[in-house]
């Protein structure tokens, strides 16, 4: 009996010792673990900003430069944006760097987070940054959906989506915002001027806007290189709410290139690069070939809209 009692309060001791020495091993382990590198070396940002030049095919006309560089928050990767800026745009690129910068990637999923709420908030961020400023726009402002497209008066694909979007509107358009964005294409010879001479009627109101805009769609096929001074001036002159002087002076001094540039520039950070390219409460939609097609779309909206005001409301009151 003693000599049981002898040998298992050694063991004993021994396990308990051993215990402790691993977790004292652990714990200086985790008290050496490196700590997050604070920011990029000169020669990372350099090799990072040739290789995105390259890898991009940026012409080397454009000044490509690191704009922002910091951590994702309880991580190691960076977030990292680049600026792009020649004589007549600027746009950005944001990727996602490894801690040694080895690696980039263009998106970061993390999986303790809800992918359809993280979905939603990028969307939310999204539409924030496409109804900021002098915007042509129709609807209510508190429309629980907003429809941005990028359109191009030239383009018969725009002028298509522009019907469907008059025939859906005027039956089912009440709580439907539109948010019109201009974005001439360079193989269209006569659609900068028609973006420039639509901004002039934008900057007089929403409703001379948008009855020129009807007009050119309208009239597109009758439209020029050689005479879509005169046409459109022509149109301007019998669309509603136009001041036919101030549209005029409008246009002979440019006062508009400055809306169109900016609406551009726009499409320009989002990556957009065709027309019409539609967003329906900030998430990018394609394939708007018909009414129909259309109407489930904005159903879908409104149903995730009214189930996300009433999370919010449920949320509140707890």
């Amino acid at each position: 009996m003693n000599q049981t009692r002898m040998t298992s309060i050694p063991l004993r001791s021994y396990l308990i010792g051993l215990c402790g020495l691993l977790l004292g091993a652990g714990l200086r382990l985790e008290a050496q673990a490196p700590a997050c590198p604070q920011a990029f070396t000169e020669k990372q940002k350099r090799t990072l900003t040739e290789y995105v030049h390259k890898k991009y095919k940026i012409p080397d006309k454009i000044a490509l430069s690191l704009k922002k560089n910091t951590t994702v928050r309880g991580t190691c990767f960076r977030e990292i944006t680049f600026e792009g800026k020649s004589a007549f745009k600027t746009w950005e690129l944001t990727l996602y760097a490894s801690p040694d910068a080895r690696f980039l990637s263009s998106d970061l999923l993390d999986t303790t987070l809800d992918p359809i709420l993280e979905q939603r908030a990028k969307d939310e961020a999204l539409l924030k940054g496409m109804v900021q400023g002098p915007i042509a726009t129709r609807g209510p402002a508190n429309a629980p959906v907003t429809i941005v497209e990028f359109s191009d008066f030239q383009c018969p694909f725009c002028r298509k989506f522009a019907s469907i979007l008059d025939e859906v509107l005027s039956s089912d358009g009440k709580d439907v915002r539109v948010v019109f964005h201009h974005m001439p294409l360079g193989m269209h010879p006569w659609a900068r001027i028609a973006a420039e001479a639509a901004g002039c009627t934008q900057l007089q109101s929403s409703e001379a806007f948008w009855s020129l805009h009807d007009r050119i769609f309208e009239n597109q096929a009758a439209i020029t290189a050689e005479n879509a001074k005169k046409k459109l001036g022509e149109l301007a002159r019998s669309s509603k709410g136009v001041g036919a002087g101030a549209f005029q002076k409008c246009v002979d001094a440019g006062m508009s290139v400055g809306l169109v540039l900016k609406d551009m520039d726009l499409a320009g950070s989002f990556q957009i690069n065709g027309t019409p390219t539609v967003f329906i409460n900030g998430h990018r939609v394609g394939g708007v070939e018909s009414a129909a097609k259309l109407r489930e779309m904005i159903a879908e909206a409104r149903k995730e809209a009214a189930t996300h005001t009433a999370s919010a409301t449920t949320s509140g009151t707890r």
